[in-house]
């Protein structure tokens, strides 16, 4: 136990807001800049609607960032906004999320398999040695480029087998290469720059429909999508964020503000080096045989060196990134039984999906057999999945708002919801857009082919796990999903008391039939604590969990209801009570995760003090409300004559130095001892007062 909760708080305090800045800094502006830079400025008639294109993204994606930083801070698990679809709609609209999403991943990882072997064959024209082996959609394949893609796929798959932290270390180091390189090639293209290279502010070079300077500004966000989903890389490995959720959150918005003004300043300082028309022709990597043009000679042949490896760099680190993001959103996919199950198999040691890395893997591998011919239609497909995705991920947050208030949001949306439905309407319209054809954003008859065909592959597969999905409840899976928010064993010890659990207290789960004749009353309606010392400790409902109910919640016909009680009352209670043929008894110990069985509930134990201080001393159980107000059950009460009462009824007095065994969330836990503590001062400043003003008196007399 003990090394299993070492390995645990290894894994959570592993990575840093600053590693996932890399992750997603790196895995956004890797992809394109040294590659794709004069294409860009060529599909959308110049540099200059490029660059404003780019800032007109970032508008729009500040917004869904934003989303991701309340929900990602929210819901710390991998599956990212398939993650947070199924906690607001549910399986189909989670399905259709997580697939698109998927799509858009395991798109990108043969994406830069092929990008990162072409440019290293200018490097080492080995590479390109002998006959091609084929020739696939106009791209030569040859034996150098297989040989190298592999090697390269299987390292970033050990690397990424050991977890996000060694995947992180990686990808900090390239970065760091990366950004070196696109500042010098910003500050070497400044040095040449002219506004005369800048024109024709903006002229159609034969690409696309558009026919004014807005048209090609708003082409270019048929591939932005593409080009700045890197930040997905982050929630998709928060679970290994450790404490600082917050920190990790924010750095979703600063990665997508920080790669939208690193492009659009790459496009205006490259594009005004060289006569942008000339620029277009430049084959790849064209930013490095556009400083080979600027400085002749040997300056022109470092930088050239420079910009190359910079590019190799970038690329590897939206490489390294995919193969981390694709894997975990995959997992998270099997956890609630979308894909198959057996995907969400995790490594013994490092806690990473195995299974869901030998996908990517293979995605990896089939990269440099498909050559760069499919380029195109892959970047547009991968922009509509990323839409798709993004686009319920801001109705998720609507809905969480409305459904979840209560959830601890360590992140709040400037703005709100009206912030929200700005990110959905935006993502919204820019879906619809990409697939109407005749206008700048339309992604191409290929890529809408493709998108169709993935998705109908998609169905198919999630209609063939039908069976397996139905083997759990839609709250079991979401508990499967949702399972390190409650992983408390790693930061709270086992209160000694825990240790009566194993044989005193049981805990009975059962499904409220339809026709009980309980069904739709309230908790103080049955009166269950008083009448049978039974205590309702959580109820299942669909996809909402809650824990240690109040007294004016209902209980409905089909809920999974959780009842606590020593095992003579709970014999009584199944006697007396309608609890369905299918019921279960267990420790209290093993429910909470202190025996020998996985953890089943989010739900801690602590011992507390009575002080005088306290607001329900001298006060009976009922009339403290402890359970209303703190959403905390006091399943024992110890005297300071070590008189042990369990589970103490609602006319029981608590006094001043009575020790309470209380059971709970770890956040109500937490904001009872606050508040506590709070009262415990107030009161002693009233009592400093007191004194202070008898003491005036005294002297002024």
């Amino acid at each position: 136990m003990e090394q299993k909760t070492e390995q645990k708080t290894e894994q959570k305090k592993g990575v840093s807001a600053l590693d996932f800045f890399c992750i997603g800094f790196g895995a956004i502006v890797g992809v394109g800049w040294a590659v794709s830079i004069n294409s860009w400025m060529n599909s959308s008639g110049g540099p200059l609607p490029a660059a404003a294109g780019y800032m007109v993204a970032m508008v729009l994606m500040v917004p869904i960032a934003l989303c991701y930083c309340e929900l990602c801070t929210m819901l710390p698990v991998s599956g990212g906004g398939m993650a947070y679809a199924f906690r607001a709609f549910g399986d189909r609209i989670a399905f259709l999320s997580g697939w698109a999403a998927f799509g858009a991943f395991i798109t990108i990882i043969p994406w830069e398999a092929i990008y990162v072997v072409d440019i290293l064959s200018i490097v080492f024209p080995v590479l390109k040695a002998g006959s091609p082996i084929y020739t696939l959609a106009g791209a030569d394949i040859y034996a150098g480029h297989i040989l190298l893609g592999t090697v390269i796929s299987i390292m970033l798959y050990s690397i990424n087998r050991k977890g996000v932290a060694s995947s992180a270390s990686l990808q900090k180091v390239l970065c760091m290469a990366l950004v070196g390189a696109g500042i010098l090639a910003m500050i070497c293209a400044v040095v040449k720059f002219d506004v005369g290279n800048l024109r024709p502010f903006y002229e159609n070079t034969g690409i696309g429909t558009h026919s004014s300077f807005a048209g090609g500004m708003a082409s270019i966000l048929a591939s932005v999508p593409f080009f700045l989903a890197g930040f997905e890389t982050i929630p998709q490995g928060i679970e290994s964020a450790g404490g600082d959720t917050k920190g990790v959150g924010r750095t979703v918005v600063v990665t997508v503000v920080l790669s939208c003004l690193f492009y659009a300043l790459l496009l205006f300082t490259l594009g005004g080096a060289l006569p942008w028309k000339d620029f277009i022709k430049f084959s790849n990597p064209s930013a490095a045989l556009m400083f080979r043009e600027l400085y002749p000679g040997g300056a022109g042949n470092v930088l050239y060196v420079l910009i190359l490896l910079g590019a190799v760099c970038g690329l590897l680190t939206t490489w390294n990134g995919f193969m981390m993001a694709s894997s975990q959103i995959l997992m998270a996919m099997a956890r609630v039984s979308i894909v198959p199950f057996s995907l969400s198999k995790q490594h013994p040691v490092y806690k990473t999906p195995v299974n869901a890395l030998k996908v990517s893997l293979a995605a990896s591998l089939i990269g440099p057999f498909l050559g760069s011919g499919l380029i195109g239609a892959l970047t547009s497909f991968s922009a509509a999945g990323y839409v798709a995705s993004w686009m319920i991920t801001a109705f998720s947050l609507i809905i969480l708002r409305k459904k979840e208030p209560a959830l601890k949001r360590p992140y709040k949306i400037p703005g709100g919801l009206p912030t929200a439905w700005f990110a959905a309407v935006c993502m919204t319209g820019l879906f619809i857009l990409l697939f109407v054809p005749g206008q700048p954003v339309f992604m191409g008859g290929a890529a809408t082919l493709i998108f169709g065909a993935w998705m109908i592959a998609g169905v198919t597969l999630y209609l063939m796990d039908y069976r397996d999905r139905k083997q759990y409840s839609t709250l079991t899976r979401a508990t499967f999903l949702f399972a390190s928010m409650s992983e408390s064993n790693a930061t709270i010890s086992m209160p000694g008391f825990v240790d009566s659990f194993e044989d005193d207290y049981k805990v009975m789960s059962f499904v409220v039939p339809k026709d009980a004749d309980y069904a739709g009353k309230t908790l103080l309606e049955l009166y269950w604590g008083r009448r049978q010392n039974v205590f309702i400790i959580k109820i299942e409902r669909k996809t909402e969990i809650i824990l240690v109910p109040g007294g004016s919640t209902h209980v409905f016909g089909g809920d999974r209801v959780f009842a606590v009680g020593v095992a003579k009352a709970l014999d009584r209670f199944r006697d007396y009570q309608d609890v369905g043929a299918k019921y279960t008894v267990g420790s209290l110990k093993d429910f909470l995760g202190y025996g020998d069985t996985e953890k089943q509930s989010p739900l801690s134990c602590i011992e507390y003090q009575v002080l005088p201080t306290d607001s329900f001393c001298d006060k009976l159980i009922r009339e403290s409300r402890i359970q209303d107000r703190y959403h905390c059950l006091i399943v024992g009460l110890k005297t300071p004559y070590s008189k042990i009462l369990e589970l103490p009824t609602a006319s029981t007095i608590i006094e001043a130095g009575d020790t309470l065994w209380m059971m709970g969330s770890e956040d109500a836990i937490h904001d009872f001892e606050e508040l506590c503590r709070q009262e415990a001062l107030k009161k002693e400043e009233e009592t400093e007062r007191e004194i202070l003003q008898k003491d005036g008196q005294i002297t002024g007399n």
